[in-house]
């Protein structure tokens, strides 16, 4: 956890009135010198590859800002520590999350989700554990719900660690690929992308897990079914994710930044409520980045993915080893 001090609160805001004005994604590191807090975000990386792999940076000064101000701000610091990358097929590279949908119940989001390429995160229900795109997600938390939306965290390695340790069969399982609803990103030719959940690169483990796009999938034509095996598998795994043993759970607050490794740690939502109309909604802003540096080499099955397939060209672009 990183708390933000007077000092640092008093940098970021001169900085955020240097690029004034600015479109927010033309806003590079250089544009939003911070001489002091500049180091300690970039510290940060090692605590993304190679730590934890999850930090939380508290006290973002937000308040009073407006909401254009607020992305900038978001995107300065969030410059120090990657580039940030484009999320879908339009090339946007930061997201607003919120409801823009609200759904009764789980059965209501299946068949929505199942006639349309609604994504869960665009409504208000539960989200199950999940990675996001490229090396690092960064959420800024703008305003929280009236109630739930609380923020999960769990340890990939460690839920594989657990799985190896159970049963070596379900890990060997998980290692076959799968098909993934990929929402219509990957246009209608391609809806859907066929990845192992478990891969292994240069020692490293890299985990992609989506159960619910897993499950989505099997209904496009073409999409290799799941053997029961696979299925048993990932039951293990839902339930070793979500145990009190590698699971946190937490509420981000106003001006907080969690900043997740995308290969080795997952992240959950709780279901939550808004406020009534006219007040305004929970808000948080996303961004996918390919840090800066201390990059881990992506395995080959993962560098074509709607996820990471940004990620890949970035590492070419810098010059990274194939």
């Amino acid at each position: 956890m990183v708390e933000l001090t007077e000092n640092d609160k008093a940098e970021a805001l001169a900085a955020l009135e240097r690029v004034g004005g600015w479109a927010v994604e033309s806003i590079g590191c250089r544009d939003f010198g911070l001489p002091s807090l500049g180091p300690r975000l970039d510290a940060i990386i090692d605590e993304i590859e190679g730590g934890r792999g999850v930090a939380l940076i508290r006290g973002v000064p937000i308040g009073g800002l407006a909401l254009g101000d607020i992305e900038r701000l978001f995107w300065g610091l969030a410059t120090h520590l990657g580039y940030p990358e484009a999320q879908d097929a339009t090339g946007k590279r930061l997201h607003h999350v919120r409801a823009q949908q609200t759904v009764a119940d789980r059965d209501q989001a299946r068949q929505l989700f199942a006639g349309s390429n609604l994504r869960a995160y665009q409504t208000n229900i539960e989200l199950g554990f999940h990675g996001d795109g490229s090396d690092a997600l960064f959420f800024l938390c703008v305003r929280q719900g009236k109630t739930g939306g609380a923020t999960r965290i769990s340890s990939a390695t460690s839920a594989f660690n657990d799985l190896l340790a159970q049963d070596p069969t379900l890990v060997a399982a998980l290692r076959i690929p799968v098909a993934f609803d990929t929402r219509g990103e990957t246009g209608p030719d391609r809806p859907y992308q066929v990845a192992p959940v478990f891969a292994l690169e240069d020692g490293q483990l890299s985990m992609l897990y989506k159960r619910g796009y897993i499950e989505l999938a099997q209904r496009l034509p073409g999409a290799p079914p799941l053997t029961p095996q696979q299925i048993a598998a990932m039951d293990a795994l839902d339930q070793l994710i979500g145990s009190e043993k590698n699971c946190f759970s937490f509420d981000l607050a106003p001006g907080d930044i969690l900043i997740a490794n995308n290969y080795n740690v997952l992240h959950a939502r709780t279901a939550f409520e808004d406020w009534p109309a006219p007040a305004p909604g929970r808000l948080m802003l996303r961004i996918w980045s390919t840090l800066r540096r201390n990059r881990r080499k992506l395995p080959p099955s993962y560098r074509t993915s709607r996820e990471f397939a940004e990620a890949q060209r970035r590492r070419e672009l810098l010059g990274d080893p194939a």
